[in-house]
């Protein structure tokens, strides 16, 4: 919103100093005071000779005020411009009226498709905190490039492969129950797995105690007929496949139920076992290329020149291992696809698999290695549900959603006014989970707690939640209407002058985003713009005035209602207009 005033000043100083425009409006930027000015020029950024305190005081001796740039004031190094705040206003607020959910989106990536890697839990084991940070972080990457106008395809690559559904079959066997099963497959494939491992471990000890003769005499362990269940299933037996495609069928429905849930779609469910001749085919380019080493029978890609190690990507057996499908999953996807780029977002845990799969697929000289990206995050640390051991997503969205329904219900006036009280608190829920989780860089590890996320006030979900609700409220309430010609010239006081500003900065902040992939940028900005709306609350007031008075305020109001409804949705929230 400042480029047309950044372009007025950049023309001007460039005919004072001599010095290309093309390199003065890059030092220029927003104040971080506006007491001092609305725009900051940097002088030492134009590389004059000379002193830049003194550059600066003649630069602005010499400043010529016209309509866009009122003003300008020497401090040391620094020149500090006024601008026209009724031109900047009138067009800022204007613009959020006039492009709605979608102010600030551009159509830089128009023309280019990004795949976007995310969630990808592991049938048979539980969607847990983990899972949900690849999927909350996925999701808002995801429609972060949607809104800078890129062809994009959020994918699900489910772990759904490989020798566990060997142990689940046989564990199913001896553990299963049907009716469970489709009640809850997620569930009840994870307690048959632990259950099984279990016995597993069991046989092992019972092994490890015997001798030679009496250890050979035993027969298969649990483990050799998971092995071979597993073969089979690779060797295409239907009977082994059909269990296992029974097992993938019912949890992904189960996983849709909780993805709908948050609020996320995904416009392709693939997983490790659908990677069909890729595999074969990354195995032969490996061959060809003389990547491929074998030792004992396994085949491995030695990468330990590039610090890597030795990645094993077939066993002795002939069974493929993680790196082998990802390889062909790779290959598979650009044919199909024919990506700008793909990102895969997982845990800091698997950086050294992506590194060993990205300089792969660099040394097989492939054509599209340099788009491979991966965006990572750090470990969630105490999050547990009342009963502690393991924690299933949906146990703990059900938890949060009681635990924000109790809050609400202290309060029994606002509570009896709530239309639908369970579907907010499950939004609130949420809110208060997502916005905890993403309120620092997504590197760092971080303590979850109930306590300060449940908080209506602070640096929370709900508190984002209320302050949208609040604006919600107050245009409901008010005696004149969303006028997007209302007479801003009205809007003088400091703290409108504030709002205007964040408001101003959210294109920025988009841009920003894309670069970086950080949703603590769009949270921390949110945050901001709230405490400035709440700065205003007791003195800018809308029922009471006159109605230019009015109406200008309420569509600051609104456009700010606006931005944080847009920025909410971005990250993956609904906003709620009541609570």
């Amino acid at each position: 919103m400042y480029d047309t005033f950044k372009t007025a000043i950049a023309t001007q100083v460039s005919a004072l100093s001599g010095v290309s425009a093309e390199i003065v409006e890059p030092a220029v930027g927003v104040s971080n005071n506006t007491a001092n000015g609305d725009l900051t020029l940097t002088v030492p950024r134009l590389r004059m000779k000379g002193n830049p305190a003194q550059i600066a005081k003649t630069l602005a001796e010499q400043w010529k005020a016209d309509d866009m740039v009122t003003g300008a004031e020497a401090a040391g190094p620094y020149i500090n411009f006024r601008i026209n705040r009724t031109v900047l206003t009138r067009s800022v607020l204007q613009a959020v009226h006039a492009t709605g959910s979608k102010y600030g989106w551009t159509n830089e990536g128009a023309g280019k498709r990004v795949i976007v890697e995310f969630s990808s839990p592991n049938i048979a084991k539980p969607f847990h905190a983990g899972h949900l940070r690849s999927t909350i972080i996925g999701n808002f990457i995801y429609k972060l490039h949607k809104a800078h106008g890129w062809d994009a395809i959020s994918m699900n690559y489910l772990g759904d492969w490989g020798k566990q559904y060997g142990l689940l079959a046989l564990g199913f066997e001896r553990f299963g129950s049907e009716e469970e099963l489709v009640a809850d497959p997620i569930k009840h494939l994870f307690d048959v797995y632990v259950k099984v491992s279990a016995a597993a471990s069991e046989e092992a000890e019972r092994i490890k105690a015997m001798d030679a003769e009496a250890a050979a005499a035993a027969g298969p362990t649990i483990q050799d007929q998971a092995r071979a269940y597993f073969k089979s299933m690779e060797d295409g037996d239907e009977s082994a496949l059909a269990l296992w495609q029974r097992f993938r069928t019912l949890s992904i429905e189960k996983y849709k139920q909780i993805y709908a849930r948050l609020g996320v779609h995904f416009d392709v469910y693939s997983g490790e076992s659908q990677v069909g001749e890729g595999m074969s085919r990354a195995i032969q380019m490996l061959t060809d290329t003389g990547l491929l080493i074998e030792d004992k029978g396994a085949k491995l890609v030695d990468l330990t020149e590039h610090k890597l190690d030795k990645a094993l990507v077939q066993k002795s057996d002939g069974t493929t291992l993680y790196l082998t499908r990802d390889i062909g999953a790779a290959i598979e996807r650009y044919e199909k696809y024919n990506f700008d780029k793909i990102i895969y977002v997982v845990s800091s845990q698997q950086d050294h698999h992506l590194k060993q799969l990205f300089k792969t697929v660099e040394l097989l000289g492939l054509p599209y290695a340099d788009r491979f990206e991966h965006i990572n995050y750090g470990l969630v640390n105490g999050m547990s549900t009342r009963k502690g051991t393991v924690v299933f997503l949906d146990d703990m969205l059900h938890e949060s959603k009681e635990k924000m329904h109790d809050v609400m219900r202290a309060n029994e006036a606002k509570y009896n006014d709530v239309a639908n009280p369970e579907h907010i608190a499950d939004v609130l829920g949420m809110s208060a989970i997502v916005i905890q989780d993403m309120a620092a860089r997504r590197i760092k590890n971080y303590t979850f707690d109930w306590g300060r996320i449940l908080n209506f006030e602070g640096d929370t979900g709900p508190y984002l939640q209320y302050a949208h609700a609040r604006l919600c409220s107050l245009e409901r309430k008010a005696h004149v209407k969303v006028n997007p010609d209302a007479d801003v010239s009205l809007l003088t006081e400091e703290v409108t002058c504030d709002i205007i500003n964040q408001i101003s900065l959210y294109p920025d902040i988009l841009a920003a985003s894309i670069k970086s992939l950080e949703p603590c940028t769009v949270v921390q900005y949110i945050l901001k713009l709230s405490h400035s709306i709440s700065s205003a609350w007791e003195t800018i007031k809308v029922r009471g005035e006159a109605d230019d008075v009015a109406e200008a305020r309420l569509l600051m109001y609104w456009s700010a209602r606006t931005v944080i409804g847009n920025a909410l949705t971005l990250l993956g929230l609904e906003p709620v207009e009541a609570m």
